[in-house]
């Protein structure tokens, strides 16, 4: 891979969009389809700095089988929309060599919220004050009852993944 200065912008602005994705999910339990768009398009940029080097039908391959799992998930109600699409356009960053570690550490990082964010939701329900009527006050994710905001364990996964990613070798 192509290890200049220009190259690392993509490789940053990637990082960056995946915590700005998951910092949406967790606060408004929305990701913008900016967000997923930009990582779309910033895999196109950086295969374009490395052409030749990037093999596109596993990488487009990858971010479609990642839609289209994602999208039975969400047609069953396990997964919200937003999530599926910061899933395909993390895929496509991974690539089928690395779409199921991906998965896999999605799945454990999601478990690992869900059980942290029960425990939290527990130990500030039983707090008074921030209980019952006053509950509006709470930051949605730690209120009783809401969904797991996927989109940071997709997020989490995916930024430990990344030093591994063939398009990212080079870039840090």
């Amino acid at each position: 891979m192509i290890c200049d200065g220009l190259s690392r912008v993509p490789a940053f602005a990637f990082l960056g969009l995946l915590v700005a994705g998951a910092a949406w999910d967790l606060w408004r339990y929305l990701i913008p389809n900016s967000i997923c768009a930009a990582l779309a398009g910033l895999f196109a940029l950086w295969a374009a700095l490395a052409p030749g080097q990037v093999d596109w039908l596993s990488h487009v391959g990858a971010g479609l089988a990642a839609l289209a799992g994602g999208g039975v998930l969400f047609r069953f109600g396990k997964l919200g929309g937003g999530d599926v699409k910061f899933l395909a356009a993390a895929a496509l960053w991974a690539g089928f060599e690395h779409l199921w570690p991906l998965l896999v550490y999605t799945a454990l990082a999601g478990g690992v919220l869900a059980l942290g964010l029960v425990a939290a939701r527990r130990a500030i329900g039983a707090v008074p004050g921030w209980a019952g009527s006053d509950a509006h006050i709470r930051p949605r994710f730690l209120r009783i009852g809401e969904a797991v905001p996927y989109g940071a364990a997709i997020a989490g996964a995916a930024l430990y993944l990344s030093p591994r990613l063939p398009v990212l070798q080079g870039a840090f």
